[in-house]
């Protein structure tokens, strides 16, 4: 199977991180730990269709949440992803949006701050029919 990255995924990664962060619409959190960052988390507000007919027209994508494996469990990321909660709060957005890892899953992480699951589901139509 082909890599699902583009080949100029760091070059448009960039420009949309440098907009993003130009126009405020883009955040990232971090935490350290004796000098070093261990944990992160980022979130984008978003305006794309459908969410765009809507009247809130707006929302956030919680991403980029991370915490190097010998520093989880000591909350980091529920205390980042709360921040980037925060950050959208006070942009005026209203809705939220992420992918949960497993782990984050298994540890009910995201429901504890309120999240519910969607029934989205997704097909590669690159992949041979089974």
């Amino acid at each position: 199977m082909a890599p699902l990255l583009a080949d100029d995924w760091r070059e448009l990664t960039h420009a949309l991180y440098t907009e993003g962060y130009r126009a405020d619409t883009i955040a990232h959190f971090g935490w350290r730990e004796e000098g070093a960052i261990v944990a992160t988390a980022g979130v984008m507000i978003r305006d794309d269709f459908p969410a765009n007919t809507l009247k809130p027209r707006r929302y956030g994508w919680i991403m980029d949440v991370y915490v190097q494996p010998e520093h989880r469990k000591r909350g980091h990321a529920r205390r980042l992803t709360t921040e980037t909660l925060a950050w959208l709060r006070g942009k005026g957005v209203v809705f939220a949006r992420l992918v949960a890892s497993e782990q984050a899953k298994q540890a009910g992480l995201y429901e504890k701050l309120g999240f519910t699951f969607a029934n989205e589901m997704r097909l590669n139509l690159a992949a041979p029919a089974g």
